[in-house]
């Protein structure tokens, strides 16, 4: 039988994965998850509950073909594709401007902006094809006020959210909603190992995160289209 709403999820072993995954889960959502690494997709879905129902796909979404390929499986699977969002990440050093390499640009540039591309663009053809669709894509603060030692960071992050934006303008009247969640920090036990007890208490946890993009991907936040979203309650000054 083919589900009501079906959503492609990029990035399966990111640390925001779990409750991602878990949100859309709870919200009726058949999932596909993308991973590049079998053994780390499996061991970040084994603590979801529900998971088993998850349908898994392994690719290297920097490769156009694979962001191709798990579509294809994801519409195997269920028959539809209604919404997607991609949480991979890519480490970086954080570092003043002039310490910086172009291969460090690259490197983030491959990660996060190529992957985002590629699934993004993979996506299109069948949600035209079916009269619609969300994307959402993931940002961080940085790519409206990059802090110091981020400006390779924020500036791949700000080519995400006007690429998103684009998506939103070419295709708004056929159905397409595209918004970038600009997300601030998030505080999974990884974050706590480097931001202050304050800093921590300020970052949104990661299921106020999974429920921002299951409201952006949903019909029920169709009403916001070709924006950037910031996630940030608790940083305002």
């Amino acid at each position: 039988m083919t589900p009501n709403r079906t959503v492609l999820i990029g990035g399966g072993t990111a640390r925001t994965a779990p409750a991602v995954v878990g949100a859309f889960l709870e919200a009726g959502y058949a999932v596909t998850v993308t991973g590049r690494d079998p053994e780390r997709l499996r061991a970040a879905l084994a603590v979801i509950p529900g998971s088993e129902a998850v349908h898994t796909v392994i690719a290297e979404l920097s490769e156009p073909n694979a962001a191709k390929d798990a579509v294809n499986s994801t519409l195997e699977r269920w028959g539809r594709l209604d919404s997607m969002t991609t949480l991979a990440q890519t480490p970086f050093r954080q570092s003043p401007f002039a310490e910086t390499s172009l291969a460090e640009l690259e490197e983030l540039v491959l990660g996060s902006l190529y992957t985002t591309y590629n699934l993004a663009r993979a996506v299109l053809p069948p949600m035209l094809e079916a009269g619609g669709g969300h994307i959402v894509t993931i940002a961080g603060g940085s790519a409206v006020d990059p802090a110091p030692g981020r400006a390779l960071f924020g500036a791949t992050k700000a080519a995400i959210v006007t690429l998103t934006k684009g998506i939103a303008r070419d295709y708004k009247h056929r159905g397409i909603v595209a918004n970038c969640l600009v997300a601030g920090g998030i505080g999974t036990e990884r974050a706590r190992q480097y931001l202050s007890p304050d800093e921590f208490a300020a970052a949104a946890t990661p299921q106020e995160f999974a429920n921002a993009i299951v409201f952006l991907a949903s019909a029920e936040g169709s009403g916001i289209n070709g924006a950037a979203v910031e996630l940030n309650a608790r940083e305002v000054d």
